[in-house]
């Protein structure tokens, strides 16, 4: 729960996609404040990398059976699909090799990691090592949120069943955004997989 602060951006300072988008825990104060909120993760997978503020989970099933709800990843954030959570605060971050299920926590926001004037967190996806833009072929869907950029890098909205809520860096009411009845986030990730993949490798 909090409010949508940044629409499509960088994921990765300047580099690649418009693949990013930013969510500010509630606060009654602005600026880099230490957070008791927690970043819950928005698919099953196993945690590859946590450290300097980022977590990067690890989307891929090698298992024959890819629905299986026990999840177990190749270990490599560059094959497949990989999430990653930036701004993760030390205390409390889930350790690399902990297998997660959708909703389990990862840690608090807030500005570790990179340049931030405020606590959030910033969320991005990779498909076998490219970043993959929020408003695009497959675009970025949490709980039914579809991810659209706007005119500029950090301008945008979230659309879920003709509720529009735009990107706000200074959290009014209006871009705030809740999770579903089960308490997380969910991210469509399998729609248009299988011909994307294709797409790639043709």
């Amino acid at each position: 729960i909090g409010s949508y602060t940044s629409g499509p951006h960088k994921a990765w300072e300047t580099e690649g996609a418009l693949a990013a988008i930013d969510f500010a825990p509630p606060s009654v104060e602005s600026g880099c404040l230490p957070s008791d909120e927690w970043i819950v993760a928005s698919a099953s997978g196993s945690v590859v990398r946590s450290e300097h503020g980022a977590v990067v989970l690890d989307l891929d099933a090698t298992g024959s059976n890819q629905n299986s709800t026990n999840t177990v990843s190749d270990g490599n954030e560059h094959t497949g699909w990989a999430l990653l959570y930036m701004h993760v605060a030390a205390k409390n971050r889930v350790p690399v090799g902990t297998n997660l299920q959708a909703g389990d926590p990862i840690g608090h926001p807030s500005c570790e990691g990179g340049p931030a004037t405020g606590t959030h967190i910033h969320i991005a996806r990779k498909f076998y090592g490219e970043w993959i833009a929020a408003d695009g072929p497959v675009p970025f869907v949490m709980d039914g949120w579809v991810a659209h950029a706007g005119y500029r890098p950090f301008e945008g909205t979230l659309v879920r069943d003709g509720i529009t809520i735009r990107a706000n860096i200074f959290s009014p009411g209006s871009s705030f955004i809740s999770r579903d009845a089960q308490g997380t986030y969910r991210i469509n990730r399998f729609i248009h997989q299988n011909q994307y993949r294709r797409r790639l490798c043709d």
